[in-house]
């Protein structure tokens, strides 16, 4: 999946991840259409909780990069994503998600 990364992790289950970038895109809606790109890392707990969100590679404007910590954060407070898959054995996933006008809109 394009915008989405697993941090090295192996994750098997696209649909799971077709949802994180459905879920965010719902919620990103950029004021500035630049050409920007964002990465936002995020953990999400076996029960579908999210924390630990933050900015791994800013794209040099804080009204973006604010815009797409927001999107994680409402979708991770609406518990968008459901719990993680029955098989994947971990208790969570770090998860790399690109924010790219180009490729989510």
């Amino acid at each position: 999946v394009a915008n989405v990364s697993t941090a090295g992790k192996d994750f098997p289950y696209p649909a799971y991840l077709h949802n994180i970038i459905t879920q965010i895109a719902l919620r990103f809606d950029p004021r500035q259409k630049q050409a920007l790109s964002a990465d936002v890392q995020f953990v999400i707990r076996k029960d579908g909780s999210v924390f630990s969100i933050s900015i791994v590679k800013p794209s040099g404007s804080y009204g973006f990069d604010l815009e797409a910590k927001g999107a994680v954060e409402q979708a991770g407070a609406a518990r968008a994503f459901g719990p993680l898959p029955e098989g994947f054995s971990d208790d969570a996933l770090t998860v790399i998600f690109t924010f790219d006008p180009k490729i989510i809109r």
